[in-house]
């Protein structure tokens, strides 16, 4: 991990009486002390190769020079060097916490997640709640290349993985516990850093800077909800802090956080999404148990209990009837409905219930955090700075009730059912069974029954653990410029406790039935030891773990004609470890003992060592031209080894534009579930073969639910024979800056992954037809069949789990725009007294193509693919955002508007090659949406924050998120949100939300 460099950034005048802040590695950056400002707390003494320009002109957020008046210390991530006259080729986005502030951010998480940069393949909390695998986590993707190729770092340094996979697969790093109020800034390196930083940095960079200083006591407290009263929010911080780094010597702070999100259900949200009917937007009835030309279709269990007496056999000897005739369909259902039932003679009672009752929006999430941080000048010539944090977020999420029958009753591993298991006639001690009405004519009973009291919740509790150490500074030298080191230690460790309750073993649910334990007559008796019996608790315990050393050393060698050239070297030792077991695990001799598919089995174990050696060359050859060269070599102990170069050109042939260009090289380990782990992901699928459906019918003739839209098993096995990812990156383009309050930017960026790592990709769809069909399967694929269909158990299995493994395949090209403006300005005029500030992106991808094996190419830019490797989030175009400050006093207004635009709901990794802008082959999330979409809308969402500052020490706040209320397109290929896709519109179901907050600094 290299470090960052330092810019000492001119700003406005106005923003000059702030208090500034210096960052974790600038304090042995000598500034000018006649040059810095009364109250900045930057150190400052000065070394020979600092003196000349102690202040400079600025990185803009672009990463261009940009002269302003005032001081405030940035850093510049992606450099060894330690110099604020350095600038960066790269493209860098620069979010202040002044800039989140003025927007409404208030996470980590949530200023990532708005990047226009960040794509498919992002994790959000709302797909955590959806039943991701990673749940209770958040992580960005930026380019779109999925979480595993986006560094996340804090003050330069690495920081340990979530323990849990997104997707079962890949590694990332959690932001959710991130501590946001100690947070200078937060600086995005738009692309390859892998030359500096080494693994994992192939999509680009996030580097989180912390204060370096504060002085006093801050607080905030806050409180929210949105228009409909729910989804409630709170939270606060306080930090205290106390010594001036230029007077003292040292400075020493304390800083806490906790916030709390509320829960929110589809159940609370407007029609359609708060139920499985859709016929109001011209679709089908999803909900359970619902009568159409005289049969109930979409049969499913309820939580009333319905019984049918069978014979020895298991053959239906009669129709379906409500368990307790006398109390009637229960609490939570929307009534008795009867008619026929495919496999059942005679006329049969269901009770209806809507099946978006359990879906849930967004978890229950809380986040506690508390640092301690501290810095000392130890010389007049070297700093230490120590900082240690502990975190803990917690995500809790809920899901829908198992049952005794239907898919629910199934092991996760398929080999075993409850459905076939009956009421008996007598129980143990010789009685008639109270549960079976038929006991008495000596016949056994099918139990058809969801248990409403047993709701599967699934509690993540991660702890974070993380100490860090750093010690910088510089001597003199008689020759080029002084010499300047850094040595800096980081161990991080991430527990996690994962804990289910409400999940039935396939054991537990065969013992209910045939014990007579659980009363199925009247639920509501059943205790609480009862209710273990059938759900034991289960609980894992994961753990990763970071260590790093690392070390290096910069100096100016000797000046050319635009400045002095630079060399840095440094290397590194880092330790990394992951344990996440398996929380469903098969017993082959017993596979009733195993839990129902609704706890996956996913798991993943590794640890390694990483040895690196890394330098960078700086040379301004002459005032309008710099060149920069860099290279990192890292060596694992798992046998792989890479050497990652990186080179930076900056052409600036007048002050209003400057020319830059990068081209790098980097890569991607396969991480420890891509090698040494195992998952099952679930997708869509719709079976359509014909001769299957015939045996799948309800007694109407129309397909029964065995034959509709269900969820398909990919289960995929690591490989240890996978070769890293290689990439190629270039980005380039011009920074514009016509007058000294306006940049505007465009940039291209290319990006190539060779040995692309993924599931063998095989279209799920296209081997599940083929299976259906009965024709050959693709090499080193099986297909594990389903469990009978309870209705037509004499009909053809559908398929029910694809094996698979992880592969390198071919190649993936992704490429593109960004844009970006920036103004910052008095307003002319009548208006003079009202400062604008304003700051927007645009990110347009061009390219989005996985080139297969076989030579097929998959183009998923401006659909809804990679459809399995992004939870069919998709990849739109288009992703821009646009936030405007307008101050006046103590008065300071800004709406921020946020763009993405429509893509097609084809994906090319389902349905083949050259299928993407075929409308025949759109994909659906269920057998009720709506036919016929092709394209999903572009979403439009506002926001509004109003800050007004009472004194100098109290200050409140207001934030209204959609203000214009716009509702999220529909979306009905997707299956990461029902109707919507959460990565790109959550606010448009949500609605209007808002929040109110004060703050104090004294």
């Amino acid at each position: 991990m290299g470090a960052t460099a330092c810019i000492a950034l001119l700003h406005f005048a106005s923003e000059a009486q702030a208090q500034t802040v210096s960052s974790p590695e600038t304090s042995t950056i000598r500034a000018n002390a006649a040059k810095s400002p009364a109250k900045s707390t930057v150190k400052t003494t000065t070394s020979r190769s600092m003196r000349a320009k102690a202040v400079s002109a600025p990185v803009s957020t672009t990463g261009a020079s940009a002269p302003s008046a005032g001081a405030e210390t940035i850093m510049v991530t992606g450099s060894l060097f330690r110099d604020p006259n350095t600038t960066s080729a790269s493209p860098i986005t620069h979010i202040t916490m002044k800039d989140m502030q003025q927007r409404g951010i208030k996470t980590v998480t949530d200023a990532l997640q708005l990047l226009s940069s960040n794509g498919a393949g992002n994790l959000t909390n709302a797909w955590s709640a959806g039943g991701g695998f990673a749940a209770g986590a958040s992580a960005p993707s930026l380019r779109g290349l999925s979480t595993d190729s986006t560094l996340v770092l804090m003050d330069g340094q690495r920081l340990s993985y979530y323990p849990l996979a997104d997707d079962g697969e890949r590694n990332f790093v959690d932001t959710n516990w991130m501590p946001q109020s100690i947070m200078q800034s937060v600086d995005v390196l738009q692309d390859g850093g892998s030359a500096t930083y080494g693994a994992d940095a192939v999509a680009g960079v996030v580097n989180m800077i912390t204060r370096k200083e504060i002085k006093g006591f801050e607080g905030n407290a806050e409180g929210g909800l949105t228009q409909r009263g729910d989804a409630g929010h709170q939270r606060l911080y306080a930090t205290w802090g106390h010594g001036d780094l230029h007077k003292d010597g040292y400075n020493f702070y304390i800083n806490s956080e906790y916030q709390q999100d509320d829960p929110l259900y589809y159940r609370q949200l407007n029609a359609p999404y708060n139920n499985g009917d859709l016929t109001g937007i011209g679709g089908g009835n999803g909900n359970g148990n619902i009568v159409s030309d005289g049969a109930i279709t979409n049969f499913s269990p309820s939580t009333t209990a319905i019984v049918r007496p069978v014979t020895g056999t298991g053959t239906s000897a009669g129709p379906w009837q409500l368990l307790n005739q006398q109390a009637g369909c229960r609490t939570g259902t929307d009534g008795l409905v009867t008619g026929t039932v495919a496999g059942t003679t005679g006329t049969s009672q269901a009770c209806s219930w809507n099946t978006q009752k359990y879906a849930q929006l967004a978890p229950d999430l809380r986040r506690v955090n508390a640092t301690v941080h501290f810095t000392a000048n130890v010389t007049e010539r070297s700093q230490l700075t120590a900082m240690f944090t502990w975190s803990q977020a917690r995500s809790i999420s809920t899901g829908t009730p198992a049952s005794t029958y239907g898919g629910s009753s199934y092991s996760q591993a398929k080999l075993a059912t409850a459905q076939n298991t009956y009421l008996p006639v007598y129980l143990a001690d010789g009685s008639l069974n109270p549960n079976n009405p038929y006991a008495a004519l000596g016949e056994q009973a099918q139990v058809n029954y969801r248990f409403g009291d047993l709701l599967p919740t699934t509690t993540d509790t991660s702890q974070n653990f993380r100490g860090s150490v750093r010690y910088n500074g510089w001597h003199p030298s008689r020759w080029g410029s002084d010499w300047n080191y850094d040595v800096n230690f980081v161990g991080m460790n991430t527990l996690l406790n994962q804990t289910i309750t409400g999940v039935p073993t396939i054991a537990g649910i065969q013992n209910a039935i045939t014990s007579g334990s659980y009363n199925f007559v009247d639920p509501s008796l059943n205790s609480q030891s009862v209710l273990n019996s059938i759900a034991p608790r289960n609980v894992i315990n994961a753990r990763t773990q970071e260590y790093s050393g690392e070390a290096t050393l910069s100096k100016g060698l000797f000046r050319l004609p635009g400045g002095m050239a630079k060399l840095a070297i440094g290397g590194n030792i880092r330790y990394e470890a992951l344990n996440d077991p398996n929380a469903n695990p098969l017993d082959t001799l017993n596979p009733a003992n195993q839990y129902t598919g609704i706890i996956n089995p996913v798991n993943a174990q590794g640890s390694r060592w990483v040895e690196s050696g890394f330098f960078e060359a700086n040379a301004p050859i002459v005032k309008m031209l710099t060149a920069d060269a860099s290279g990192r070599y890292d060596h694992y102990s798992e046998g792989f080894s890479h050497f990652s170069p990186k080179f930076g050109v900056q052409f600036k042939p007048t002050e209003k534009l400057t020319l830059r260009g990068t081209f790098a090289k980097g890569f991607r380990v396969p991480s420890f579930a891509e090698t040494g782990g195992s998952n099952v992901g679930y997708t869509t699928y719709t079976p359509n073969n014909a001769n299957f459906v015939s045996q799948h019918l309800n007694a109407n003739g129309t397909p029964n639910n065995y034959a509709q839209n269900y969820y398909i098993g990919s289960n995929t096995a690591g490989n240890p024979n996978l070769r890293p990812e290689t990439a190629t990156n270039f980005s380039g383009g011009p920074i514009f800056r016509p007058t000294r309050w306006l940049t505007l930017s465009a940039d291209y960026y290319y990006i190539r992954k060779n040995h692309y790592i993924a599931p063998n990709p095989v279209g799920t769809t296209n081997v599940a037809n083929a299976y259906l069909a009965g024709e050959a399967l693709p090499t080193g694929v099986t297909v594990t069949p389903d469990i009978a269909d309870p209705q037509n158990p004499g009909g053809q299995l559908r398929p029910g789990i694809i094996n698979l493994g992880y592969v390198n395949t071919n190649k993936l090209v992704t490429d593109g725009f960004d844009l970006s403006f920036e103004a910052n300005t008095q307003l002319p005029g009548v208006f003079r007294e009202v400062h604008w500030y304003s700051k927007g992106t645009a990110t347009f991808v061009r390219r989005m193509n996985l080139t297969n094996p076989d030579g097929s190419v998959y183009r998923f830019a401006g659909t809804l693919g990679p459809y399995g490797a992004v939870s069919a989030s998709g990849t739109p175009r288009w992703r821009a955002n646009w936030s405007n400050t307008l101050s006046w006093r103590k008065l300071a207004v800004t709406p921020t508007v946020y763009y993405t635009s429509g893509y097609r709901t084809t994906a090319e990794d389902q349905t083949g090659s050259n299928t993407a802008g075929n409308c025949a082959d759109a994909l659906t999330s269920s057998s009720f949406v709506p036919s016929g979409q092709c394209k999903v809308k572009a979403f439009w969402d506002v926001d509004l924050t109003v800050n007004y500052q009472f004194n100098r020490r109290w200050s409140a706040y207001a934030n209204v998120y959609n203000l214009l209320g716009f509702k999220s397109p529909y979306d009905f290929g997707t299956y990461g949100g029902y109707l919507y896709n959460s990565s790109w519109s959550q606010n448009g179901v949500v609605l209007r939300s808002f929040q109110f907050g004060v703050k104090v600094v004294l």
